[in-house]
């Protein structure tokens, strides 16, 4: 007797193996990333981790002639533009996972 199935579960297995040495490299990938944001002015780049950390910054000399309210914008628009650029790659890895998944090509038995 032969159960629905079976060899669908047995490609998966087959296949499970290498795909999580793909998903531990593309973690491993995603740990070591990070995205640059800058204000409108370019005077001010900010660097965001994978997790939407801020890492780092760097303040060109010319930006201190701005008030503080003008250079808190500058700052929060580059820090969005990290973030965001971070949040993007993040969603590229993730995607090229999830595609490259076992049984990804596969229609879901419940779907239509």
């Amino acid at each position: 007797m032969t159960f629905p199935g079976l060899d669908r579960i047995e490609a998966l297995a087959r296949n499970l193996d290498g795909w999580q040495r793909e998903l531990a490299g593309k973690m491993a990938e995603l740990e070591d990333s990070s995205a640059e944001g800058v204000s409108d002015s370019g005077l001010v780049r900010v660097t965001a981790s994978a997790d939407g950390t801020i890492v780092s910054t760097d303040v060109n000399a010319r930006a201190m002639r701005f008030d503080s309210y003008t250079l808190a914008e500058e700052f929060t628009a580059a820090a969005k533009r990290a973030q965001e650029a971070a949040a993007a790659r993040v969603r590229e890895l993730v995607g090229e996972v999830m595609a490259d998944a076992p049984g990804a090509d596969q229609p879901h038995p419940d779907r239509y």
